[in-house]
Order: C-alpha cells, then sequence, then structure tokens
C-alpha cells in the first residue's frame, strides 16, 4: 500500500514538474528562427509588433495576405510576375513566418487592423486587397466594414477562403490550453510538428511534380514548425468559426469589386462557401479552375496571375 501511495505522490510530481517546464519554456523564444539570420529580411515596427515585409516593383499597389500558417513565400509562383508591372507588397501575418505576435488576441479583426496599418505605413495607394485562405477571410472582413479607412477605394481578389464555416481539429484545441498551450505548442515542434505539416500539406497540391512539392513542404516545414507558428494557428482555428459567424451576415451589404477564385474540387477546395459568397456580394465574379487544389497561386499561377491583372485594368 505503501508503495503505491509513492509511486501515485512521484507521478503527481513529475507531471506538475513537466507542466511547470512546459509553462516556463513556453514563453521563451526557444524553438523560433532568429529574425535576424537572413539579412535580406526586411522588417517595419507597428505599434509593438515587428512585421516582415517584401516589396518589389513600380505603379499601382497590390497587397497579398497569406493563410494559416503562411508565409511571404506563399506568393512565390506569382510575385516576380506581378512586380514587373506593379508595387506589389507581400508580409508575415502576425505570428507567421518571422513576424512576432506580442499583443495578437488570434482573430480576422487584428489581421484587417494591421493591413490597414502597413497601407498607412508603407504608403500604398488605393491597394489591390489579394487573400489566399485566412488572407481571403481577412479581405471579407475588410470589406464589410466600412469603418476601415480605404474600404470605398478597394478592390479584392478572394482565394479559396473559408467564408462561413471552418474545421476545428482537436489537436488546435490542446495546444490553446491556457496557461500550458505556450509550451504544448514548443514540445510539438520538436516532436510531431514536421510529420503533420508533410502530411497535411502535400496532399493539397494538385498539379505539382513531386519535386517541386518535396520543395515546398521542407521550407513550410522549417518555418511552420516554430513554436508560435504552431500556437498561432492554433488560437487562429479555435477562433475562426466564431469570427466568420460574426462577419458573414454582412455579406450582403458589400459594395466592393471582388472576385472570388476556387477550384472544382470541393473535397481539396473551399468551393462551397466560394460559391455561397458570390451569390451573396452583388458586385462579384467567380472563377472556378480545373484541376487545382487549395493552393491555387502554385497550381494555376498563370490563371492567377491574368485574373489579378484583369482586375487591376478594371474599372
Amino acid at each position: 500500500m505503501k508503495k503505491a501511495k509513492n509511486i501515485i505522490k512521484y507521478s503527481v510530481l513529475g507531471i506538475a514538474i513537466l507542466v511547470l517546464v512546459l509553462i516556463v519554456l513556453g514563453y521563451t523564444n526557444l524553438g523560433n528562427l532568429s529574425t535576424t539570420k537572413n539579412r535580406e529580411n526586411v522588417f517595419v515596427n507597428i505599434e509593438n509588433e515587428k512585421i516582415r515585409i517584401l516589396q518589389k516593383g513600380s505603379g499601382k499597389d497590390i497587397l497579398l495576405i497569406h493563410g494559416s500558417p503562411g508565409l511571404i513565400e506563399d506568393w512565390n509562383s506569382i510575385f516576380d510576375s506581378l512586380a514587373k508591372n506593379y508595387r506589389v507588397t507581400a508580409f508575415d501575418r502576425l505570428g507567421h513566418g518571422y513576424s512576432s505576435s506580442n499583443t495578437y488576441t488570434y482573430h480576422i479583426k487584428d489581421n484587417a487592423i494591421l493591413a490597414e496599418k502597413l497601407i498607412a505605413r508603407l504608403g500604398l495607394k488605393n491597394p489591390l486587397i489579394v487573400g489566399h485562405s485566412y488572407g481571403g477571410s481577412t479581405a471579407a472582413y475588410m470589406a464589410t466594414h466600412s469603418d476601415l479607412k480605404y474600404i470605398k477605394y478597394i478592390k479584392y481578389v478572394i482565394i479559396d477562403s473559408p467564408l462561413y464555416t471552418s474545421r476545428l481539429r482537436k489537436i488546435y484545441k490542446l495546444v490553446s490550453t491556457p496557461v500550458i498551450g505556450k509550451g504544448i505548442a514548443l514540445f510539438s515542434s520538436y516532436t510531431i510538428a514536421k510529420g503533420q505539416i508533410r502530411d497535411g500539406v502535400a496532399p493539397i497540391f494538385k498539379s505539382l511534380g513531386e519535386e517541386k512539392i518535396n520543395e515546398l513542404v521542407k521550407e513550410r516545414q522549417q518555418i511552420w514548425s516554430q513554436p508560435k507558428v504552431i500556437y498561432t494557428k492554433s488560437k487562429e482555428s479555435v477562433n475562426y468559426q466564431e469570427d466568420l459567424n460574426l462577419m458573414s451576415h454582412k455579406y450582403k451589404n458589400i459594395a466592393s469589386n471582388i472576385t472570388i477564385i476556387t477550384g472544382k474540387d470541393s473535397l481539396g477546395t473551399l468551393r462551397t462557401d466560394c460559391e455561397k459568397f458570390h451569390l451573396e456580394v452583388k458586385n462579384s465574379e467567380l472563377l472556378i479552375l480545373d484541376k487545382t487544389g487549395h493552393y491555387i497561386q502554385f497550381d494555376k499561377s498563370q490563371e492567377l496571375i491574368a485574373a489579378i491583372r484583369r482586375k487591376m485594368a478594371s474599372n
């Protein structure tokens, strides 16, 4: 009996120590990539946040907003081509890539406000907003809120985005656990993260060769397995449905010019949400592309570039 009590006592003590370690380490920068490692990285400081940006070209402005998780490099397949004729700006959203998340509350609204502040800070003039996935949800939020400064003058391209419904995996609830969540994210980054990223990302690409897919997966394994990114993705996912519920009833009032792009494969894309959004938004067009997965900017880069060019040329 005494031996059993000792086993229980030391087990409880061990668990308590483990939880304490998770809490302490979770609030360190352990496992996150250094922002100074790559000298080519450029940052702007916006209200206690360090945001990585990339800007090329000259002319009319385009602002690219990536998904969740995501990073500037999600736009590599279209960035340089567009920069030949326009001034193109991309950035790592809060808590993603190399950007910080010191005061981020992990809501779509935060990202819309950040986009607004970047537009002002960088002097972008009436930019076309192009958003993929979570970035498209952010664009939809911007289009529904006339209190944001530039809304009346902005056109949008929304690429395969959740606009009404969001699926939540149980692991994201676990990582979002109060107090110890960041510690769980740190533990995950050294154990299951890279495997989960590989299994989740590789099937999303539809028309790329195996070598290119492996290259994209490895790039994302390095960046997305950071504890801060795992935690950010989890918190955004937990808040996603609530955020969509708060904004989706306003879609019928959108007056902005919007192009929605999705794919025919409803299992590999978010076609249902995109079609429903198109029916609600009067001043919109819907492009449904064949043989593409969720990452339309990689699978159908030329078609996407053409659509963006048409949008830039439209009144």
